[in-house]
């Protein structure tokens, strides 16, 4: 048996970390390190369309261990990499619309007001000091939970379409009304799902507590109030 020396294993995500560990172990020698580390390289950036077409040059064990690494911990990536294929990794094919532009998954509740620089008042820019005022700092939510957010507040849930900001104040009446209507109605629970597809991936999906969209709409409502309280000249909310 031999031994190597261990480098400390980097990455955003389980995947990224459970191929870069396996690259380490398998060590510099094994004729497919180097793939491990492109491919946990790739995925750490969301270079999807770059890691897709890594993958399929590859050779077979080592396509079908990163493939199965990505769909058993970062099921939404698999998802985006290769739809609903079902069956064996070895013959599954990377969707042709790839980009390496993926990264920019997920969005966050912004502070807005018109530019007065702009004179014709096209353009929204927010407070400087907000952006490094970590107490006000909005929570970061996948693309799935923001759509879901503004979907149960009865907004338009494609934020991704350029939608224009909502106004503070309505926003803050929506929301307050929302948790007046829910007090003691908790949103149910999501149990997370587990697919098992015979030696294809395991698929999960879901997982949110009870309670969760409360949570998340109460906490975006004090936001609100605290942002537009210290910052007077926001006027309305965007969701990017």
């Amino acid at each position: 048996m031999r031994f190597y020396e261990f480098e400390k294993a980097e990455g955003s995500t389980l995947a990224v970390r459970t191929i870069n560990r396996y690259a380490d172990e398998v060590g510099k020698d094994s004729m497919d390190y180097e793939m491990f580390k492109k491919s946990a390289e790739l995925l750490d950036k969301q270079m999807l369309k770059s890691l897709a077409q890594h993958i399929e040059n590859s050779d077979t064990a080592p396509r079908e261990y990163v493939m199965k690494k990505i769909a058993d911990h970062d099921p939404e990536t698999f998802k985006k990499m290769y739809g609903d294929q079902e069956g064996y990794l070895s013959i599954m094919k990377p969707r042709k619309d790839l980009t390496d532009s993926e990264i920019q998954e997920g969005a966050s509740m912004m502070p807005y007001y018109k530019d007065p620089k702009d004179e014709k008042q096209m353009t929204w820019t927010f407070p400087d000091g907000w952006v490094k005022d970590e107490p006000l700092d909005t929570p970061y939510m996948s693309n799935a939970s923001m759509r879901q957010f503004l979907d149960t507040l009865g907004y338009n849930p494609d934020f991704e379409d350029n939608q224009p900001p909502v106004p503070a104040k309505e926003f803050i009446a929506r929301t307050t009304q929302w948790l007046q209507k829910n007090i003691d109605k908790p949103s149910a629970e999501i149990p997370t799902t587990v697919d098992k597809n015979p030696g294809g991936p395991t698929m999960y999906s879901g997982g949110r507590e009870e309670g969760y969209m409360n949570q998340q709409i109460k906490a975006h409502n004090e936001l609100a109030r605290k942002i537009i309280a210290k910052y007077p000249e926001v006027t309305h909310f965007g969701f990017n």
